[in-house]
């Protein structure tokens, strides 16, 4: 599946937050995701291998789309998370629509 650096980082964040919200640090100029803690993780979730398949797109410079490989079950993790957290927070409207785009792109891809 193809993402857009800000549905990466949707991604990554909307992950962490529900699996480990310790990850995400706040730093003055945003955020840093420590992934310390699930590279240790001898048994790793479907939200945890996610983050770890993510991590190396974010860290390739420019906004040109990337492919992400999701198995059916982490892509059902992913469109799970992400609707839980559209019900939990009032999000910017155009956060709002990326995330229910991806959310259909999700459920069509299974």
């Amino acid at each position: 599946m193809i993402f857009t650096s800000d549905e990466l980082i949707l991604a990554l964040m909307s992950l962490a937050r529900v699996t480990h919200p310790s990850m995400l640090r706040q730093e003055p100029d945003g955020f840093t995701v420590d992934f310390e803690a699930i590279e240790r993780s001898p048994s790793k979730s479907d939200a945890e291998q996610i983050l770890l398949k993510i991590r190396p797109l974010l860290s390739t410079a420019g906004p040109e789309p990337r492919a992400l490989d999701l198995t059916p079950a982490e892509s059902h993790c992913l469109h799970e998370t992400l609707v839980s957290l559209e019900t939990l927070q009032v999000w910017p409207a155009d956060v709002l629509e990326m995330s229910r785009a991806l959310r259909l792109r999700l459920t069509n891809s299974k």
